[in-house]
């Protein structure tokens, strides 16, 4: 099924992006200085943050595609896991994004230290979604 697999290709891309934030760009980030680390945040997080919510609208609206065309439980519930980044953002993270947003890197230190940290652990929920969904498009696809 042609839609299920694109929900499987968006709904990895989404989950391989987060794994990559979380495992390699946000580390690297701490080798930096508090204002660097905010100055490097800053456009990484508006450039990611398009991507991946234009991946799990698409990979969502493709999973329930997949589930009416099949009747199958299993897209519906990965659509539904997939989108669910989008109101954790909005309620779970969008508070320290806004902190992080509004801080000048001039500025920051380990107040700013301590948000990104936040920030961190607030994304690896993003990632955990992403994998998930991933997976039950996975199984889905094998049926």
């Amino acid at each position: 099924m042609i839609w299920g697999a694109f929900a499987l290709v968006a709904a990895g891309l989404f989950a391989g992006a987060a794994v990559y934030v979380s495992a390699v760009e946000h580390p690297a980030r701490r080798s930096l200085t508090p204002g660097e680390a905010l100055t490097q945040w800053k456009p990484a997080y508006e450039r990611g943050a398009i991507m991946q919510a234009t991946l799990a609208l698409v990979g969502s609206v493709l999973g329930l595609v997949a589930w009416w065309r099949t009747g199958d439980w299993m897209w519906a519930l990965g659509a539904v896991v997939l989108v669910a980044n989008w109101p954790y953002t909005f309620v779970g993270i969008m508070p320290t994004n806004r902190k992080l947003k509004a801080t000048d890197p001039a500025t920051a230190g380990a107040e700013s230290r301590a948000l990104l940290e936040t920030w961190a652990r607030l994304h690896m929920v993003r990632t955990g979604l992403g994998c998930a969904a991933t997976l039950a498009f996975l199984v889905a696809s094998l049926r």
